[in-house]
C-alpha cells in the first residue's frame, strides 16, 4: 500500500516530492547504531560523523568503514543502502559517503566527499561536498551540488556538543522550490561508564522541530544496547551493538513509526587496526 500511494504522489507532484524525498536522504539515514538512539547524528566522533556532521571526522585515528541497510517501514521496494569510511590525514580526517534511496520507479543517490580537523584543543570543524540526484524513469532525472557544515565542541571530559547544517545555501531545485535547509543541535553527556545519554534539536524548512533523545547501556565491554525517541515524527527505536577486538562491530536496530510501521535496520564495520 504504502509503495502504490508514492507512485500516486509521484505522479500527482513531481516537484514536491522530489523536495521531501532529498530532505529524507539527509535527515532519515544516521546508520544503525544512531538509528537505535532516535537517529541522533550530531555528536558522534567515529565513523557515524560521516551521517550527521562531519566534525566528528577529527578525532578518528585509524582508517575505517561502514555499511548500512535498511527496508523502510518493512514494505517492498522502499529500501535505503549506505557506505561511509574514513581515513586519517597528517593534517585531519578525510572522509566519503554513498547513499541509496528508493525503488525502480523513484531513485535518490547522494555521494559525499569530507574533511574534519581540530581547530583547537576540544574543538573540530567539518565540510562537506555533495552531490544529490533524483531520478524518476519516464519523468527524467534532476542533480544537484550541495555544501554540509559542522562543529563538536568537548565541553569537560565527559560533555561535548555539536552543531551541523545542511544545505546552508538553500539551493534550487525544481521550478521554484529550493531543497530545505536542515539544521541539528546536539548534545552529549557521559554518565557513568556505561551509561550514555544524548539530546538532539533538528529544525527543517518548513517543518516543524523535532526533539530527539537516546540512551546507551554497555551491558559488557563488547555489547550495547540502546533506546530512543522521536517528537516529529513520533517515533520510538531500539537496538543492540556487538564490536570485537579486531575491529569489527555489527549493529542491529529497529525504529516504529507511530502510522507507518516497522523499520528494520542493520550495519557492519570494520577499523584497520594499527
Amino acid at each position: 500500500m504504502l509503495r502504490i500511494t508514492l507512485l500516486m504522489a509521484l505522479i500527482s507532484g513531481i516537484p514536491m516530492i522530489m523536495e521531501v524525498k532529498a530532505q529524507n536522504l539527509q535527515s532519515i539515514g544516521p546508520g544503525a547504531p544512531a538509528s537505535a538512539m532516535g537517529g541522533i547524528s550530531s555528536i558522534h566522533q567515529d565513523v557515524l560523523a560521516m551521517y550527521g556532521n562531519e566534525a566528528g571526522l577529527a578525532f578518528i585515528e585509524n582508517t575505517v568503514g561502514y555499511a548500512t541497510a535498511e527496508k523502510r517501514f518493512a514494505s517492498e521496494g522502499l529500501n535505503y543502502y549506505s557506505l561511509v569510511g574514513a581515513h586519517p590525514l597528517r593534517s585531519g580526517v578525510i572522509g566519503f559517503t554513498a547513499q541509496y534511496f528508493g525503488f525502480e520507479a523513484f531513485n535518490e543517490f547522494l555521494f559525499g566527499l569530507a574533511y574534519g580537523r581540530k581547530i583547537a584543543a576540544h574543538l573540530s570543524l567539518g565540510v562537506q561536498f555533495d552531490y544529490l540526484q533524483v531520478r524518476i524513469p519516464g519523468y527524467g532525472m534532476k542533480q544537484a551540488y550541495l555544501v554540509e557544515l559542522g562543529l563538536l565542541s568537548e565541553i569537560g571530559e565527559k560533555v561535548r556538543m555539536g552543531f551541523h547544517i545542511y544545505n546552508p545555501f538553500e539551493i534550487r531545485w525544481v521550478e521554484q522550490e529550493v531543497l530545505p535547509i536542515a539544521v541539528q543541535v546536539g548534545l552529549w553527556y557521559e554518565v557513568s561508564d556505561k551509561v550514555i545519554t544524548m539530546a538532539e534539536v533538528e529544525k527543517v524548512t518548513n517543518h516543524p522541530a523535532n526533539l530527539k533523545v537516546g540512551l546507551q547501556y554497555q551491558v559488557a565491554p563488547t555489547v550495547a544496547l540502546r533506546l530512543g525517541i522521536n517528537t516529529n515524527p513520533s517515533t520510538i527505536s531500539f537496538g543492540v551493538g556487538y564490536s570485537i577486538d579486531s575491529g569489527m562491530r555489527v549493529d542491529v536496530s529497529s525504529s516504529v513509526h507511530q502510522h507507518l510501521g516497522l523499520t528494520p535496520i542493520g550495519g557492519v564495520g570494520y577499523e584497520i587496526q594499527d
